[in-house]
């Protein structure tokens, strides 16, 4: 988390997403074929932080958004001055 305090948030972080929902898709199937609890409460647990996690890039994308920051500015190239 430092760095994330450090350098702030970037439009790259939907990159993590990814892995978090499939990560979180998987155990719900692993559960399915086991009676055992653990791996119930792991899935549930799972399912809970993939959706904080997609919440808080969410919500860092559309304070970028709102601030105009969400895309870095063009550059003029030389030719066109």
């Amino acid at each position: 988390m430092p760095w994330i305090a450090k350098h702030g948030f970037s439009v790259s972080y939907w990159s993590f997403t990814f892995g978090a929902t499939a990560l979180a898709s998987a155990t719900p199937r692993a559960a399915g074929k086991t009676e055992d609890p653990a791996i119930t409460s792991l899935a549930i647990g799972l399912f809970v932080l993939t959706n904080l996690t997609m919440l808080a890039i969410l919500a860092g994308t559309a304070v970028l958004t709102g601030s105009g920051s969400l895309l870095p500015a063009t550059v003029p190239k030389p030719e066109d001055k």
